[in-house]
């Protein structure tokens, strides 16, 4: 606790440094109308000093004290001049009435960029839209100390995250969604996974998150949960610079004891160079001389986690109408885990199979680089080049100790295994705007991009120990403990007890979009759109996927040597010296696929204001020509000749949408959605031999999956009472035919496969909440005025129904995979002046809470496994100082549950398949504006 006290404490003095100016505050309206002017610029005279007005026509801005003139400006209003003092410590508090400049009005066509980093635009731009969207913008994650793209969306009604299964929206996980960034798709880094990581993503380079829950026939039809959009920064309206550096506490890791390899060139700031490349040698099969790494650990005292930032842009406006703006930023990060717990395996009865105390130790890297350049032709007309790298790794390191039944005996097993994954993603993009005639009847977007998505898990090394003696030589029972264990003997019966492994895949993907929407009849001033719409356009994308792994298993020869666990290299070279032990290369051609996925795809939208400023109508339809192709050799084939299979799929789907938006009045919409989508399966998923992953799990694919054909229904009824304000309660239901699972397969060993289930369904009741205190409890208390509280609210309900599917499940009829029968989000925030006047903070408490969810799906009379609810609770302190500077402390995970996995067995029992806590961590972040 003494570190969130010194944290404080050097907020509190940095914030003292900074408190003899004063703060201009205000509102701009139109004199005419009374309403809001937003982008207004207010300044004073003489200086650079100044700030535009938000979504709510307000201003705020620290200043020296001194008597100036303010001045207020905007495209087709006069300018407007007061005066006032600026007193030390103080506010002064300036309004602003704007009248219509009519001169400036017949000569000028007002064209203004919408800050949709701000949460006021976003939800204007949620009430005006004609479909249902959700958004969070870069204000929002900011406030709430959000550092990435998957921390964000979990904050968006009906989204959680599973534990290493990504994102679940409405109970459906990876399959079931689509990502893309800035409109175009981008590849996936994990060849098991649809979606990319969208943990990759700090929230440094986005503007706002897109979320559709409905289809429209501008969006891929591959998903039946959700479509998430990044939309990156672009050009800035004023030049900026920024840096910024954070370090973070955690309560189980900072400054223990920390067992890991460090093998590669970099791997502290996540890159492995050739420290863990693969031996010439094993791509022929062949067994190297040596290998380049070591099993022995190195213990190092973990450090706290740090962050480096740094972003700046400008935009330079020529005489002619042109501008050429850029945007760049660089970011790294990482991280230090300690997860200690349990770890089993059981049968129907619910009795043990393997039974460990775990501990794992984890450090993780993050590393973001963006430059975007924007050219504007004239105000109708531009082209932004965006361009991404982000490098991700993660450097695990696991102890398992305890009843490994293989080993046929009562006495414990130890078995260590590091593993470290890296990958990469490149994105580079081209994306144009145009807008032809009067009010823009015609507008033309297009995007072009090319992707490289690259995922390494170089020189996996897993080793196992039975027999063990503790530092006296005495033997280790059941009631020791891993830290005891000083010797062990080798055991290597399976190919998976002592090995090292490496994979490797890459995957390009080429995406383009073109769209246009042209507006005729009736045209409407007050919400600038057409009664008429017509939209029509073409996008599609072209993946090419290469995966390929090599394995060598450790063998003994004669007897298995006795290994000093801390340092059993040692022992081990002198075993392969004296050949009790060797290593043999696995020897087959069935461990490299290539695949590839193409998707071309024609929409039409036709959109009318059936009674205008009333009732809009949505409908279209969508049709796709998707190919798949997944080439691969025979299951266990050891000759390199052999030939290649090559399993092929084309589609022809046609995917209508309906949306209906009712206007009850200016404050309050009614909306209905249907549709239909599909989902495919994936390239891995239509290989038919076994992969076994990192965990430990054996998958088969199967070449006879078909697509899931998904019917879509939402309606929905919300309120926005006040500017940034809403209240909304939806419905939905979706029906799957032919949904793919992942069922445990009749055979020898225990394995799973994919197959297409019959039907499914999830239906559920959504409801969102924001709102400003002040607007509840009407005391006109300026406490309440600056004070605001969000919730949302899922209640659902889920079923698969097995009963057509071959496969050795124990409940022919269950819940969804990740299917949460409640989920729940609520914040509050508190915007005051505690410290000094010249310091603006911000406090935000938010919490989040889901029910029980299925992880995994019980075979041959075992229970399925659940994950059970707990609740994450976080406190973020935001300080902005003098106008420069930020000091922000954010206090993450403060409940520090125990994240459980239990299994549910038929006498009525249940058992801890897995169990730890994540601790709790308090972080302190400063930036610098120059």
């Amino acid at each position: 606790m003494k570190h969130y006290f010194i944290s404080f404490a050097l907020i509190l003095l940095s914030i003292s440094a900074f408190a003899q100016k004063g703060i201009v505050k205000g509102n701009v309206k139109d004199a005419d109308t009374g309403e809001d002017v937003i982008g207004a610029s207010v300044s004073l005279e003489g200086t650079t000093t100044g700030a535009s007005t938000d979504i709510f026509g307000n201003f705020q801005f620290n200043a020296d004290p001194g008597t100036y003139n303010l001045i207020s400006s905007f495209i087709g209003y006069k300018k407007t001049t007061q005066q006032i003092t600026v007193v030390a410590g103080q506010e002064t508090v300036i309004n602003f009435a704007l009248a219509s400049d009519a001169q400036e009005l017949e000569a000028v066509e007002i064209v203004g960029k919408a800050n949709t980093e701000s949460a006021g635009a976003l939800m204007v731009e949620r009430q005006n839209a004609d479909v249902m969207i959700q958004a969070i913008g870069a204000e929002e994650m900011s406030v709430k100390g959000i550092s990435d793209v998957e921390s964000a969306v979990t904050n968006v009604t009906g989204i959680t995250k599973v534990e290493s299964k990504g994102l679940f929206v409405r109970g459906l996980g990876d399959r079931y969604n689509n990502a893309t960034v800035n409109g175009l798709v981008v590849p996936s880094t994990d060849p098991g996974k649809k979606v990319i990581d969208l943990g990759l993503f700090s929230s440094d380079i986005v503007r706002n998150i897109d979320i559709n829950k409905t289809f429209s026939p501008a969006l891929y039809g591959d998903f039946a949960g959700a479509t998430v959009d990044i939309i990156t920064k672009d050009y800035p309206d004023e030049g900026f610079f920024n840096i910024g550096l954070s370090g973070a506490y955690n309560s189980l890791a900072t400054g223990q004891q920390f067992k890991t390899f460090q093998d590669g060139d970099s791997e502290f700031f996540g890159f492995s160079g050739n420290g863990r490349a693969l031996p010439s040698e094993m791509a022929d099969r062949q067994t190297p001389d040596s290998y380049n790494n070591s099993f022995t650990p190195s213990t190092v005292n973990a450090l706290p986690n740090m962050g480096l930032k740094a972003s700046g842009g400008k935009l330079y406006d020529f005489d002619n109408g042109m501008a050429v703006g850029f945007v760049a930023a660089g970011s790294f990060s990482n991280k230090y885990e300690i997860r200690e717990g349990v770890l089993n395996t059981y049968r129907a009865e619910g009795t043990t199979i393997n039974a460990y105390d775990s501990k794992e130790y984890i450090y993780s890297t993050n590393t973001t680089a963006m430059a975007n350049v924007f050219f504007k032709v004239n105000d109708k007309n531009s082209v932004t080049f965006n361009n991404f790298y982000i490098n991700e790794s993660s450097n695990s390191n696991l102890e398992l100790f305890g009843k490994h039944e293989e080993l046929g005996r009562t006495e414990p097993a130890f078995r260590m295994r590091n593993t470290y994954e890296q990958s990469t993603v490149n994105i580079h993009q081209l994306v144009g705007d145009h807008k032809f005639g009067e009010n823009d009847r015609l507008k033309l977007t297009w995007g072009a991009g090319y992707s490289l998505a690259t995922a390494q898990e170089p020189d996996r090394r897993q080793i196992t120990y039975r027999d063990l003696q503790d530092a006296d030589g005495g033997s280790i029972t059941s009631k020791n403990t891993a830290d005891d264990v000083s010797t062990g003997r080798l055991f290597a019966n399976a190919p998976d007890d002592s090995h090292r492994f490496w994979s490797d895949m890459s995957e390009d993907t080429y995406s383009f979009r073109i769209g246009s929407n042209y507006g005729f009849g009736e045209y409407n001033d007050d919400k600038d759109t057409y009664r008429h719409n017509v939209s029509f356009g073409y996008n599609s994308f072209f993946k090419s996927r290469e995966f390929e792994w090599w394995m060598s298993t450790i063998s003994v020869v004669g007897r298995a040597p006795r290994l000093d666990v801390s340092d059993p290299q040692t022992g081990l070279d002198q075993a392969i010296a004296d050949g009790s032990v060797e290593y043999k290369p696995i020897v087959r051609y069935d461990t490299r696929f290539t695949a590839a996925q193409n998707v071309n795809a024609f929409y039409f939208d036709y959109g009318l204001e059936i009674i205008p400023n009333k009732l809009k109508m949505n409908a279209g339809a969508r049709f796709e020509l998707g190919y798949q192709e997944v080439v691969y050799k025979e299951e266990n084939t050891t000759n390199p000749n052999a030939p290649d299979i090559v399993n092929t799929k084309e589609t022809e789907n046609f995917l209508p949408s309906l949306a209906l938006k009712y206007t009850v009045n200016e404050k309050s919409n009614v909306r209905f959605a249907a549709s239909q989508t599909i989902i495919r399966p994936m390239m891995s998923e239509l290989i038919p031999f076994r992969f076994t992953y990192a965990n430990g799990q054996k998958i088969v694919g199967n070449p006879d999956l078909k697509n899931s054909d998904v019917v879509n229904i939402d309606l929905k009824y919300e309120i926005f009472p006040n500017n940034g304000e809403l209240f909304s309660v939806g419905v939905f239901a979706k029906n799957i035919k032919n949904s793919i699972e992942l069922v445990t397969k009749a055979s020898a060993i225990t394995e799973f496969e994919y197959v297409n289930a019959g039907e499914s369904y999830v239906a559920g009741i959504e409801v969102e909440l924001n709102k400003r205190l002040s607007n509840v409890f009407k005391s006109g208390n300026d406490w309440l005025t600056r004070s605001t509280v969000g919730a949302n609210l899922t209640l659902l309900t889920s079923q698969t129904d097995l009963s057509e599917a071959d496969g050795l499940f124990t409940n022919e009829k269950r819940e969804m995979f990740g299917a949460s029968p409640y989920m729940i989000n609520v914040d509050a925030s508190h915007e005051a002046n505690l410290f000094s006047e010249n310091v603006l903070s911000i406090f935000t408490l938010t919490y989040s809470n889901f029910g029980d969810r299925l992880a995994a799906a019980g075979a041959q009379g075992a229970g399925d496994i659940y994950e059970r609810s707990y609740g994450t609770l976080n406190f973020v302190m935001k300080n902005k100082i003098n106008d420069k500077m930020g000091l922000d402390l954010t206090m993450k995970n403060l409940l520090n549950p125990d994240i459980t996995l239990e299994q549910e067995f038929v006498n009525g029992t249940t058992g801890v398949v897995q169990t730890y806590k994540k601790g709790i961590e308090a972080k302190l972040s400063f930036t610098y504006s120059f």
